[in-house]
């Protein structure tokens, strides 16, 4: 049976898109379903003939218009269907299908009002074998109803419903089930996060306020990841003021929904805030917990203007208390997609300038020592470039520079469209080797945090 289902996944994923693949010997064979397949259509094409149309989820990690999950934990996935009746009362219908040694029998349907099932999630948040399924329903462009619903033969009970900005489902309080903690910026009471746990039914067990100075919760703003002690967390970014976001940590700590990083005294995670916004919360080292950005503004020689062109990052931890503890400082060049972590024993007299080639195909920034004083310049210590184009690799191997990516240097810089190289300048004693600048130097990735 576990050999069958995982076949109706891969033919199932083919089929809804419309892709085979074949051999040469096959190009002209029409593809032959399997009777799992099979089996499924049958059921689904009874609800596309009572006038039903596909309507997959609008967004999160689930969007496919049928879904295969082990709901019941028994190693045979159920079929999900999501399906948009137009013409009635509550046209959006969530089909469930059990695979049984026959076929498919249809175990339970959601209905909704609205006009889109925003996202589903799958979540186990009781003792009960079956999973619970959380819907976000679609009332209109910008108002979204949020609901749980306990499943069963023949049943589908509503276990909650409530507007929302956000939520998140988490095990924050580790016992092996999910929790759900809804973001709410209402216009009386102030900004909160409600936790709602099940206990004899799914309840709302607790709420900790948000930041009072937010304006919204950011879109996909709300994060899990761990705390120093691998103590489980939400990371939530909201907007800020005009052009700045705040991030609030949330715990549970012995049963009670906490914000670990709010000033009581002011009414704001006031360590998080942050006006340059380029750069987001990441495990930027890789060991498993979250660090937060703290960005620096650097100063410029001889120039007055208010504007910041170049930050420091001081990345921290925190600990269950809401305690930040410093991890270390990086400068990062967004523009050309890639970080530079500083030793400590540069501190604070680092300067930064940018020096372009028309054109593009060299992009460069240079480290200077200097200690602030207008009266004596810089002193140019090292040059990281960005180098594209048809002459990269003689840029990449002039007289001084030597290669940072490719991390294999000349062997795979002929297959890379962009290579990254620095130079030492004789200007300042950096005490750093070749091999220390790599080890330091990084390209940005894409990570959890980038939400904001």
């Amino acid at each position: 049976m576990k050999k069958r289902t995982a076949l109706l996944a891969f033919l199932l994923a083919l089929t809804l898109t419309g892709c085979f693949f074949r051999g040469a010997d096959e190009l002209y064979t029409v593809p032959r379903p399997s009777k799992d397949y099979e089996a499924l259509q049958v059921r689904l094409s009874e609800f596309i003939a009572k006038g039903g149309e596909y309507a997959a989820p609008l967004s999160g990690e689930l969007i496919q218009s049928v879904q295969l999950q082990d709901l019941d934990g028994d190693g045979i996935q159920e079929a999900i269907a999501f399906f948009r009746f137009p013409n009635e009362e509550k046209p959006m219908k969530i089909c469930v299908f059990h695979q049984t040694d026959e076929g498919y029998e249809t175990l339970t349907v959601i209905e909704g009002a609205g006009t889109a099932i925003n996202c589903v999630e799958y979540a186990q948040m009781d003792d009960e074998p079956y999973q619970e399924i959380v819907v976000s329903w679609q009332m209109s462009d910008k108002v979204h109803s949020l609901a749980a619903y306990a499943i069963g033969p023949g049943q589908a009970e509503e276990l909650l419903r409530t507007d929302y900005d956000s939520y998140r489902l988490s095990d924050l309080d580790q016992d092996g089930q999910q929790e759900l903690v809804v973001f709410r910026t209402p216009p009386e009471g102030g900004p909160r996060a409600e936790l709602y746990d099940y206990q004899g039914g799914l309840a709302m067990v607790g709420t900790a306020p948000l930041s009072g100075g937010i304006t919204a919760v950011a879109d996909g703003g709300v994060r899990s990841g761990n705390l120093m002690g691998r103590v489980p967390a939400l990371f939530v970014v909201s907007a800020y003021e005009e052009n700045g976001t705040i991030t609030d940590i949330f715990t549970c700590q012995d049963g009670q929904l906490k914000n670990i990083t709010l000033d009581t005294a002011i009414g704001e995670s006031g360590e998080t805030i942050r006006f340059y916004t380029q750069v987001t919360g990441s495990d930027i080292n890789g060991d498993g917990i979250v660090e937060l950005p703290q960005p620096v503004p650097l100063p410029d020689y001889k120039i007055t203007t208010a504007a910041v062109n170049f930050w420091l990052i001081h990345w921290r931890q925190f600990d269950a208390q809401g305690v930040a503890h410093p991890v270390f400082t990086t400068y990062h060049n967004d523009r050309d997609g890639w970080y530079f972590i500083l030793p400590e024993a540069w501190g604070d007299n680092v300067t930064l300038t940018r020096s372009d080639l028309p054109g593009g195909g060299e992009r460069a920034v240079t480290f200077s020592y200097w200690e602030g004083d207008e009266s004596v310049e810089p002193k140019p210590f090292l040059t990281i470039y960005k180098l594209t184009g048809s002459n990269r690799i003689s840029r990449a191997t002039m007289p001084g520079r030597f290669i940072l990516f490719p991390e294999d240097g000349l062997e795979g810089a002929s297959e890379a469209n962009t290579i990254y190289a620095a130079e030492f300048r004789d200007g300042w004693d950096h005490s750093l080797s070749e091999r220390e600048i790599r080890d330091r130097f990084s390209l940005i990735k894409t990570d959890w945090f980038a939400a904001g």
